[in-house]
């Protein structure tokens, strides 16, 4: 009998580690793509805190493009293989920080709306957003 659970522990044990290494890669990757991402998140919303015309909020929008034309393929690819991440009901506790950091720029992010509405009709400011616009509909092609 002891053989016999030794032998299936030693047989489960290294599937076990993989999962736990695969998941542990799963959270790290996205850790990655994540600290890519904030940087610029934050960089385009100090510089629409900063706004005072329509010109200064198409640099900002466009610098954010910039950034999201390289963070996509990665966005997309992360969410591709893992899919699940953007389902889960709970993060790993020691990914809890992101997850704060996460929330909060997501309401800095919908408040920055109010901010920039007024120059919306500006039309460099609309050729800026649609090009925003079309570097993030590539990740969910």
């Amino acid at each position: 009998m002891t053989r016999k659970v030794l032998s299936i522990a030693v047989t489960l044990l290294p599937l076990f580690f993989a999962f736990v290494c695969q998941a542990g890669d799963k959270y790290q990757e996205a850790r990655e793509v994540y600290e890519e991402y904030v940087p610029a998140l934050e960089h385009y919303l100090e510089a629409v805190d900063k706004v005072q015309k329509p010109h200064e909020l198409a640099v900002a929008i466009n610098e954010f493009a910039d950034s999201m034309e390289k963070l996509a393929p990665k966005m997309k690819n992360l969410a591709e293989k893992y899919p699940d991440l953007q389902t889960e009901e709970s993060t790993p506790p020691e990914y809890a920080d992101l997850e704060k950091k996460s929330n909060a720029l997501g309401e800095r992010f919908a408040q920055s709306f109010m901010r920039i509405a007024p120059f919306m009709e500006d039309p460099e400011v609309e050729k800026a957003n649609e090009r925003l616009m079309e570097v993030m509909g590539e990740m969910g092609e």
